[in-house]
C-alpha cells in the first residue's frame, strides 16, 4: 500500500501539470477560487440593494397615483367618516385608483371572493401560502383573478379540514368527460396536492427555525428524506435540546393528571429560569388533556399570584405585532405556531388495570403522521416531553398507517437525545433509510483531501472532529476549543458530490452556515495537490485569527 500512494500522487501531479500547460489562458481567470467567491458575494449584495431600491421606487410611484388623484379627497373623507362603507362598496367605487396605486394585497381566499371584482387577470401574480390546508375549490375564485400563480405549502404538514363547512360535490351522471376531469381535480386532498400532480415543484430546503439540529433532525429524516439543510451546532447547550420527563401517569377520563401536574411545574420553572425572555407553548395529544392542563394552570395561578401574573402577561404577549404568547393547544391546532420552548404532554398511559391502550386517535388515520411532524417542528431552542410509558411498550408493527410507527421512533429518538446518546440517536435517524449524508469510506489506495487536512492539523496539535452534525448537512472537519467549534473546514471534493448547482455549493452553503454562527474555511482540491503546505498554513492562520478575537 505504501508504494501505491506515491505512484498515484505522482501521476496526479503529472496530470495537473499537463492540464495547466494546456489551459493557461483559462486558468488565469479561474484559479483564484476565493477571489471569485468574494466577487460573487459583492455582486449579489449589490443586486439585492438595487432590487430593493427599485421595488421601493416603484411602490412609492404607484401609491402617488392615489395621493395625487383628483378623487383623493373623496377617498379620505369616506375613510374618516364615522359611517363606514362596506369594503366591497368602497373597492368597487374606487377600484381604478386602488389597483393602480396598491400593488401588494394580503388577503384570504374568502376575502378575495367577497370584496374583489370578479375580473380575469386582476392580479399579475397570486401566491398561495399554506396551500396544503386549502381545498381546491376554495382557491379557484382567486386563481380566476390571476395571470400567474405560485402555490406554496408543505405536503408533509396538516391537510384541509371540512369541520363546519361542506365540500362541493360534482356529479357525472352522464359520464361527461369534462365532468370526469373536474371530479378528478376535486378528489385531490388539497390545492397543493393538485399543483404537485400537475406542475414541477421546488423544495425550499434551508432550515432556519431551530437553533439546535436535534430539534429538526427527526423531521428531516422521517418526513423529508434527509433533504433539508440543517446547520450543525456551533455550541452544545448546557442541557440536551430535547428532554424527556418520565412520570408514573395513569390514563383515566381521556387524560393524565400526573403529566398535567408536571407540565405546570415545567412552566413555573420556565418563568423562573429563562434568561432571554424566551417564548413558550404547550402541546397535548388530545383535547381532554389540553383542558385539564388549562384547569391546573388556573388552580396554580390562584395559589401563586406571581405565577398567575406571569401566565396572564405571557398569554397576551406580542412582538412587533405578532402573537408570541403562551399557548396551550391540542396537536391539531398548532400549524403556523412556533415558540422558543415547547412542552409536550403525550398523555397516553396505562389504565388502572395496568393496560397500555394502543389507541392514538388521529395518529392512526391516513396522513395522521403529518400532524406529528407539525408538532415536533415548532420549537426554536428546547423541547420538553412528559411521558408515562417506555416507547418500547408500543406495539405498532402491524399498524395500518405510518403514524404510530413514526411516533414510537420519535419517542425513542427523544430519549436518546435526552440521555446524550448521540450514536443511538443517529442510528434511529438512519433507520429511515437515507444515509447519503454519511461520508463514504476511503477507497483503498487513495488519499482523500479531507484525510490529508485532518492528519496535518492533528499533527499540529489541534482538536479536530470529522463529519460534524447529524441533521443532514455535515461539515467535513471542525476545530474545537473548549465547548465550541471555532472553525468549520469544507473540502470541495465532498461538496461536489452533494450538489450539481455551482452557486449552491460554492456560495449559498457557506453563507447559510455563517448565518447560523459558523466560521467556514474552504479547502480547494487543486491547491492541496499543488501546494499542500500553503493550504494548511492558510487554515492555521484562520484558526489563529478567530482565536485572537
Amino acid at each position: 500500500m505504501s508504494g501505491v500512494m506515491p505512484g498515484i500522487e505522482a501521476g496526479m501531479h503529472h496530470h495537473l501539470q499537463r492540464f495547466d500547460a494546456d489551459h493557461k489562458a483559462l486558468l488565469q481567470d479561474i484559479q483564484d477560487f476565493d477571489s471569485i467567491v468574494a466577487d460573487m458575494d459583492r455582486k449579489i449584495g449589490e443586486k439585492k440593494k438595487l432590487t430593493r431600491d427599485r421595488v421601493e421606487e416603484i411602490l412609492q410611484n404607484d401609491i402617488r397615483f392615489i395621493t395625487e388623484s383628483k378623487r383623493r379627497g373623496d377617498i379620505v373623507r369616506i375613510i374618516e367618516n364615522k359611517r363606514k362603507w362596506s369594503l366591497n362598496k368602497f373597492i368597487n367605487r374606487y377600484s381604478y385608483e386602488l389597483f393602480k396605486g396598491v400593488k401588494i394585497w394580503l388577503l384570504t381566499p374568502e376575502v378575495v371572493s367577497e370584496i374583489m371584482p370578479l375580473e380575469m387577470g386582476l392580479f399579475d401574480l397570486l401566491i398561495f401560502d399554506e396551500a396544503s390546508q386549502m381545498y381546491v375549490e376554495k382557491g379557484v375564485p382567486s386563481i380566476y383573478r390571476a395571470k400567474k400563480v405560485v402555490v406554496a405549502g408543505d405536503h408533509k404538514q396538516l391537510r384541509p379540514s371540512n369541520l363546519g363547512s361542506g365540500r362541493i360535490e360534482y356529479g357525472n351522471e352522464d359520464d361527461d368527460s369534462e365532468e370526469d376531469e373536474v371530479s378528478a381535480v376535486l378528489e385531490e386532498e388539497s390545492l397543493l396536492d393538485l399543483a404537485r400532480s400537475r406542475y414541477d415543484n421546488i423544495l425550499l430546503n434551508f432550515h432556519y427555525r431551530s437553533q439546535y439540529e436535534e430539534l429538526i433532525a427527526f423531521s428531516n429524516y422521517a418526513f423529508y428524506g434527509g433533504r433539508l439543510y440543517v446547520s450543525p451546532n456551533v455550541v452544545e447547550p448546557d442541557r440536551p435540546p430535547i428532554e424527556v420527563h418520565k412520570v408514573s401517569g395513569e390514563w383515566a377520563n381521556k387524560s393524565n393528571v400526573q403529566e398535567a401536574r408536571i407540565v405546570v411545574d415545567l412552566l413555573k420553572n420556565f418563568f423562573k429560569t429563562r434568561k432571554n425572555n424566551e417564548t413558550v407553548g404547550i402541546i397535548t395529544f388530545n383535547v381532554s388533556q389540553r383542558d385539564l392542563i388549562n384547569d391546573l394552570i388556573d388552580d396554580e395561578s390562584a395559589r401563586d399570584p406571581d405565577f398567575g401574573r406571569a401566565v396572564n402577561e405571557e398569554m397576551v404577549r406580542f412582538d412587533n405585532g405578532e402573537d408570541v404568547g403562551l399557548f396551550i393547544k391540542n396537536i391539531e391546532s398548532v400549524q403556523g405556531d412556533e415558540r422558543d420552548v415547547i412542552i409536550f404532554s403525550i398523555g397516553y398511559a396505562k389504565n388502572k388495570e395496568g393496560k397500555l391502550m394502543q389507541r392514538f386517535g388521529w395518529l392512526n388515520n391516513r396522513g395522521g403522521e403529518n400532524r406529528l411532524n407539525v408538532a415536533i417542528s415548532r420549537s426554536r431552542k428546547k423541547i420538553h416531553i412528559v411521558l408515562s410509558f417506555d416507547p418500547e411498550e408500543l406495539q405498532v408493527e402491524t399498524a395500518k398507517n405510518d403514524g404510530p410507527r413514526i411516533l414510537k421512533k420519535y419517542l425513542q429518538y427523544a430519549e436518546a437525545v435526552s440521555n446524550g446518546n448521540k450514536d443511538l440517536a443517529a442510528s434511529i435517524l438512519e433507520s429511515f433509510g437515507d444515509n447519503r449524508w454519511r461520508s463514504a469510506p476511503p477507497v483503498p489506495g487513495e488519499s482523500p483531501i479531507t484525510e490529508k487536512v485532518y492528519n496535518a492539523l492533528v499533527r499540529k496539535g489541534y482538536s479536530v472532529e470529522k463529519d460534524v452534525g447529524i441533521g443532514g448537512y455535515q461539515i467535513d472537519l471542525a476545530i474545537k476549543q473548549d465547548d465550541r467549534y471555532i472553525l468549520g473546514i469544507e473540502c470541495d471534493s465532498h461538496i461536489y458530490e452533494m450538489s450539481d448547482c455551482t452557486r449552491e455549493r460554492d456560495y449559498h452553503r457557506q453563507k447559510y452556515l455563517e448565518s447560523r454562527g459558523w466560521h467556514i474555511h474552504r479547502v480547494w482540491t487543486p491547491g492541496m495537490w499543488k501546494d499542500p503546505q500553503k493550504e494548511i498554513n492558510n487554515i492555521v492562520k484562520a484558526i489563529e485569527r478567530i482565536s485572537s478575537r
